[in-house]
């Protein structure tokens, strides 16, 4: 919301500090100027004429080029000759540079496909991807036709050569299965038991051995 505004009659402008009169005042300073017997003023020089004039202007582009240059001292003459000729063969030259720019574009995006099928054909030849080398072809091939989907088709072929590599480096031979024997428990019991039954026969024949003299004793 605004102030409400009336009029002043007393109302005298914008406040300004007063000044007051300086006797001493000589006018604005200027550098203090001494006589040289030695100065002289060149009325005709002696020069060759122009023939070019150099620029020297540091940036961080290219593609500056200079055309006519305009020295003058009224801002209004150079404006009306900047759009009656340099404006008219700027926008000329700007819209030639878009064409040249598709046209390049273009030319260079084919060039670059170019070059990444005579690599991937240069790849399908290693002798290591000897077995897939149809299936790797194939996919270049489809490339060609559709080059709109060479990317997709490039992260294909990409995985395929990756995924044939793993399989070379670490799709040896399969170590065999070690077979678990049993543990000897049960024939060490049997053997014990064997042992055992052996210790007792022998011990039944000492019995015997000695049952035999005394029955022949008693016999005699």
């Amino acid at each position: 919301m605004e102030r409400p505004m009336k009029r002043n009659p007393a109302y005298k402008g914008k406040w300004q500090a007063p000044l007051i009169d300086n006797p001493n005042y000589k006018g604005i300073w200027k550098p203090q100027e001494i006589p040289n017997p030695n100065y002289f003023e060149l009325e005709e020089p002696d020069f060759e004429p122009i023939a070019a004039i150099g620029i020297e202007i540091w940036t961080m582009q290219d593609g500056i080029l200079f055309g006519n240059i305009l020295i003058a001292d009224d801002e209004k003459v150079a404006e009306s000759l900047r759009q009656t000729k340099w404006k008219v063969k700027f926008d000329v030259e700007k819209e030639k540079q878009k064409a040249e720019d598709a046209v390049s574009g273009t030319d260079g995006l084919s060039g670059i496909q170019k070059k990444v099928f005579d690599l991937l054909y240069q790849i399908a030849d290693i002798p290591f991807l000897s077995q897939h080398k149809d299936k790797i072809i194939d996919i270049i091939e489809r490339a060609e036709k559709q080059p709109n989907l060479t990317l997709g088709i490039l992260i294909s072929i990409v995985i395929v050569i990756f995924t044939v590599i793993l399989k070379i480096i670490f799709g040896g031979k399969k170590p065999a299965k070690v077979e678990d024997k049993p543990a000897p428990v049960a024939e060490t019991s049997n053997k014990e038991g064997t042992s055992g039954e052996k210790a007792e026969e022998n011990e039944k024949e000492d019995d015997a051995a000695a049952a035999a003299p005394r029955r022949r004793r008693r016999e005699n």
